[in-house]
């Protein structure tokens, strides 16, 4: 038997300066993979401080579309 429909959960990791920042950067890789009109899930989020000049931060986001 063939499920061609199933949940797909999507982790991204990205960095910024900021919140803002970060989720605004997590949520366009996000529609770039489920569509640029989808309904997202925030599942997760998960920041640390990386250690390195600039004072950035590194967040891990999974997302699930809506259905």
């Amino acid at each position: 038997m063939s499920v061609t429909r199933f949940p797909l959960t999507l982790r991204v990791t990205v960095s910024g300066a900021n919140p803002d920042e970060i989720r605004e950067n997590a949520r366009a890789q996000a529609h770039d993979f489920f569509g640029p009109d989808a309904e997202l899930d925030v599942i997760s989020a998960e920041a640390e401080l990386l250690a390195e000049p600039g004072t950035r931060y590194r967040a891990t986001v999974a997302f699930r579309r809506v259905a």
